[in-house]
């Protein structure tokens, strides 16, 4: 576990997502990850992710959202062309990396 700022109870590492993944080691090609977080701490490590080597189709982010409906009409949770409630939560990287690059969808 890693926190940007701890205060002075906090006895775990301090530090940005990146300095922890950069000391895992795992083997790619077996790997499949799972985030989750703020978009913009997803759209960091899913790079991070991708260029220790970890296919793309094998990195998931789940794009949690303000639900209001659940059915897809309300489009409060629309990401893109997709709503959270029926398509996701949860999505492969491929299916929304271009999303996560563009702000405030």
């Amino acid at each position: 576990m890693i926190v940007d700022r701890g205060d002075a109870s906090w006895r775990g590492r301090v530090g940005v997502l990146t300095d922890l993944l950069d000391s895992c080691r795992f083997e790619p090609a077996d790997t499949i990850a799972m985030v989750c977080g703020p978009e913009v701490m997803m759209r960091i490590a899913a790079h991070a992710l991708a260029n220790r080597g970890i296919a793309e189709d094998d990195i998931h982010l789940s794009m949690e959202r303000n639900m209001k409906c659940a059915i897809g009409v309300c489009g409060h949770c629309q990401f893109g062309p997709s709503f959270v409630c029926k398509d996701g939560p949860v999505f492969a990287l491929p299916r929304i990396a271009a999303l996560l690059a563009t702000r405030e969808i």
